[in-house]
């Protein structure tokens, strides 16, 4: 089977492209593996789309692998979190002969919308994990994610009739755990800046929704800082010391996620994407999008 051709993955086809004797899952909903040898990655060193969420954790070894052309070098203690429509490429894993152990949790998008997670509860980490999916586990936290890893295996060995509403509240307990997870670790890496208060993360928070829900419509500080009741001057101050940047850069990010989402996934015309993403002109949209991605949307939209 020639993977390169592939347009998007799913949990059934990544549990085709890594093989392994203790993996177990739900239909193309969900899977969980344990790769216990090194496999045979040559198919993977292809670039390749994934249409799911995809929990990757090392317990032993290493493996260098690509996401949205970002490079991450992946060893014991470390996750790496994908989320659907990344690009993905394994490049290496590691000396031959080395040993390698990883855990993978894969789940559907559908499969994930029909738990009823509520992205509110997640918002900045939900962002973090967008800008830097990679993420360095404590001791405690390992233990944490063997207990789920455990379980889950468990789960999907019982009764299948009652296998999928089991796997669901699991899933989803492990989603806020992944959350916390993101958050600790950014607290760590975060340790020398300037500490978060409650009131900063209460207004970015604020902020995240308000721009996930109007960002398409609406791109200027003003807009969200009358919604907010503070000036552009305050609002901008305290999304840059929250978060480490400026509002235009977070209402960027998302209009670049919506754009790449609409070439890739939908028949829209790039005049009705510019349009559904209120740009003044075409070329307006066309200049935007290049500068933040090194592509025009017809480029993009081509590969």
């Amino acid at each position: 089977m020639d993977y390169r051709s592939e347009i998007s993955v799913t949990p059934s086809r990544i549990r085709q492209m890594v093989p392994s004797d203790m993996s177990l899952g739900i239909g193309d909903d969900f899977f969980i593996s344990r790769l216990q040898e090194k496999p045979q990655f040559s198919y993977l060193r292809y670039p390749f789309r994934i249409d799911c969420y995809l929990a990757a954790y090392c317990l032993e070894g290493t493996v260098d692998c690509t996401v949205n052309l970002t490079e991450y070098h992946l060893t014991a203690g470390t996750l790496l979190l994908f989320t659907p429509g990344n690009i993905v490429r394994i490049a290496d894993t590691g000396q031959t002969g080395e040993k390698l152990r990883l855990s993978l949790i894969c789940a559907s998008t559908s499969f994930i919308t029909s738990i009823g997670i509520n992205p509110s509860k997640f918002l900045v980490e939900a962002m973090d994990v967008l800008r830097d999916p990679c993420i360095h586990l404590s001791a405690d936290e390992e233990g944490m994610l063997h207990k789920y890893v455990n379980l889950a295996l468990d789960i999907t060995k019982t009764n299948p009739q009652f296998v999928h509403d089991s796997m669901a509240g699991l899933v989803s307990s492990v989603f806020y755990q992944f959350a916390g997870f993101l958050a600790d670790s950014k607290l760590r890496q975060d340790m020398e800046k300037p500490v978060r208060t409650t009131r900063q993360r209460q207004m970015l928070e604020q902020f995240i929704k308000l721009a996930i829900n109007d960002h398409a419509k609406e791109h200027l500080v003003g807009y969200y800082a009358d919604k907010m009741c503070v000036t552009p001057k305050y609002l901008s101050k305290i999304v840059k010391e929250a978060s480490g940047r400026s509002v235009p850069e977070w209402l960027n990010e998302l209009l670049i996620l919506d754009a790449k989402n609409m070439l890739r996934h939908s028949d829209m015309t790039i005049k009705e994407i510019s349009s559904n993403l209120s740009f003044p002109s075409q070329s307006f949209f066309f200049r935007f999008f290049k500068n933040h991605t090194g592509l025009t949307p017809t480029q993009y939209r081509a590969e």
